[in-house]
């Protein structure tokens, strides 16, 4: 368990350490020359636990309380889930105190300690009407069960009784309960000689042991749109202050790492996790809190564990939002920063240095558009009411599928298939890289059956369609991987029929009469006998059949799909088709584009009737026009 110290400057919060870890944690000489914690500072307690029954060790951040410190102090908290506030007995709180405990109650603190220090300086009475003053403070700022202590660093007055406090603290810390993946903020690199680099930070969450690899994660190289990582190997560890053999969460960890990596590569702020996140992220969704006004696209400067970056925040719902209420906001950040679902923001006003108020991410990926039509924001206002991982993934997957991959480094959970299968309610399947529902798998196919009727009647002189013209009618943006596998679930059974590639309802199928199919036979013969596609009337003149009758049969041969329309009127066979397809997918596949005049030196045909058929190709879906040429769009399409 690691706490960290919070209050103004000259408070004690160094001494008090000291007094209860017996180590003075101003380690560097200008700060034990000035007696001014400057730095981050780290100090422990070893005890024997009542719980365990084992020797365990409390760990302690050491933050700075001068406001031009500010930033190091809040790469202290921002990694803890206790705090400790210290107050001088003989001043009381102070600006930088004010400001602390805001800092502390925005970062939601699992707990907060308030110490009382300098108590051989100040009487009863005293100390009494301060304590009264921190209570009354304290149930105003939310904490409604404030701990409260007296202490004297100099002659070691309520040491003892805070140590017992701290224990007990300790020893009932809630036990994570979610296995999330490894992470740590890294705060401090260095070389030891004999060992090598070594890299210092407070785990956030996950195990690590020996011998395990873990995944660089570079600030600078997130700034320049990078998300590559780079893989390292534990070679040894410390956890709170002593050599180990594993470490977890909530511990004050040093590791010393090899791979190709060099000291000058790491700097405070940069992360080791064991899931490394797959893209860079500029911008997230969050669940505002607000300290002070906020005003939408107001500039902010936000800290999040052992890092900050300037941004500019949106609010979705209104153009301000007053202090002590909450919003939905969209924060897009000037350098990107590692992230997980859940994180939690503190925003500050960079020109007042002043404390905005504090977001939980609820969205690492939001959408380019439509980020404040109404589904949208009931979407994220259900969102922001949920916290454990397990709770959040049945959500998502009640509104859409979702991808394992994403889900894995988006919650730094490797288990996500397990605790989607958690659900009561619904049943899960999985198709490649996702997850969905079966209300959502029976939805899809009962809007790809809607979407095949509605072009039957719109298109009722052809058979079907291709399957990726399918796709973008009935599943544009939806998993593909769904798609194949509840289509092919529908093929077979029978709900759906492939006629020589063509896609159509089971009830869209014709019988040719015995005179329609003597008719159809010497219309083969008589289309054979040209390239070019046929014209309505000049074929039945070329058969000897009126042609409104032909018209009628050519309606019905395209349904059954031995002919298909170019344009209104004018047919070609399916094999001519296929013959076509060939061509222009080989010609493809050799140059990666067709012209218009490759295709006419291809199909012998004139400018006029070449296009059509290109346009007839571009609209089933074979190939799709860019720019003045053409690429392939569903290659598997017109395969004979």
């Amino acid at each position: 368990m690691i706490i960290a110290t919070a209050g103004h400057v000259d408070h004690g919060k160094t001494h008090l350490l000291q007094a209860l870890t017996g180590t003075n944690a101003d380690r560097l000489p200008e700060e034990q020359k000035r007696g001014l914690t400057i730095d981050l500072g780290y100090a422990f307690m070893p005890y024997h636990s009542q719980q365990t029954q084992q020797q365990e060790t409390l760990g302690f951040i050491d933050v700075p309380g001068h406001e031009k410190f500010l930033s190091n102090m809040l790469a202290g908290v921002g990694t803890a889930h206790h705090a400790m506030l210290i107050v001088a007995g003989d001043e009381g709180m102070m600006a930088q105190s004010y400001e602390h405990l805001a800092i502390l109650r925005l970062l939601a603190m699992d707990s907060l300690t308030v110490v009382i220090t300098k108590s051989d300086l100040t009487t009863v009475e005293q100390q009494q009407q301060l304590e009264a003053q921190l209570t009354q403070l304290l149930f105003q700022q939310g904490f409604t069960e404030p701990q409260i202590f007296h202490c004297s660093a100099i002659t070691g007055d309520g040491i003892d009784t805070l140590k017992q406090h701290l224990i007990a603290l300790c020893d009932n810390e809630k036990q994570q309960q979610e296995q999330q993946g490894f992470r740590l903020a890294i705060d401090r690199a260095f070389h030891v000689k004999g060992a090598g680099l070594v890299v210092t930070g407070t785990a956030l969450s996950g195990n690590i042991a020996v011998g395990d690899s873990l995944q660089f994660v570079s600030q600078h190289k997130l700034k320049q749109g990078q998300a590559q990582t780079k893989n390292v190997r534990i070679k040894g560890l410390h956890a709170q202050g002593k050599a180990a053999q594993t470490a977890t969460a909530n511990q004050r960890v040093a590791i010393n790492i090899v791979g190709d990596i060099d000291k000058q590569d790491l700097n405070r702020g940069d992360w080791l996790v064991e899931i490394a996140p797959n893209t860079v992220i500029n911008r997230v969704t969050v669940a505002l809190t607000a300290n002070t006004d906020i005003k939408h696209w107001q500039t902010v400067q936000v800290f999040h564990a052992a890092t900050h970056t300037t941004a500019r925040i949106a609010l979705l719902e209104t153009d301000e939002v007053k202090a002590g209420n909450s919003a939905l906001a969209e924060i897009t950040f000037d350098s990107p920063l590692c992230l997980a679902e859940q994180d939690r923001l503190l925003l500050r006003d960079p020109a007042l240095k002043t404390n905005l108020g504090s977001g939980v991410v609820i969205d690492l990926l939001p959408p380019n558009r439509g980020k404040r039509k109404p589904e949208r924001l009931a979407y994220l206002t259900q969102r922001a009411t949920l916290s454990a991982t397990k709770d959040i993934i049945a959500f998502k997957l009640a509104n859409k599928p979702q991808s394992i991959s994403e889900l894995t480094w988006q919650h730094q959970c490797s288990n996500i298939e397990h605790l989607a299968c958690l659900q009561v309610d619904n049943e899960i399947s999985q198709y490649g890289d996702f997850l969905c529902t079966s209300d959502y798998q029976a939805q899809l196919q009962q809007l790809i059956i809607e979407k095949l009727a509605q072009y039957h009647q719109q298109e009722n002189d052809h058979i079907g369609l291709g399957k990726d013209r399918l796709y973008r009618i009935a599943a544009l943006n939806q998993p593909t991987a769904i798609f194949n596998a509840l289509l092919t679930q529908l093929l077979a059974q029978q709900r759906i029929i492939n006629t020589r590639g063509w896609l159509h309802l089971a009830s869209h199928q014709l019988q040719l009469t015995e005179q329609e199919q003597h008719h159809w036979l010497h219309m083969v013969q008589i289309m054979q006998t040209s390239q070019e596609p046929w014209w309505v009337r000049d074929l039945a003149n070329a058969c000897d059949i009126d042609e409104n009758e032909l018209r009628i049969l050519s309606y019905k041969l395209a349904q059954l799909g031995y002919i298909s329309a170019i344009v209104k009127d004018r047919y070609v066979t399916h094999e001519y088709l296929i013959h076509i397809a060939n061509a222009v997918r080989k010609h493809i596949e050799q140059n990666q584009k067709l012209e218009t005049a490759d295709f006419r030196n291809l199909s012998q045909l004139g400018r006029k009737v070449a296009v059509q058929i290109l346009e007839y190709l571009d609209k089933i879906g074979f190939t799709k026009r860019k720019f003045n040429y053409r690429e392939l769009r569903d290659e598997d399409l017109l395969k004979g």
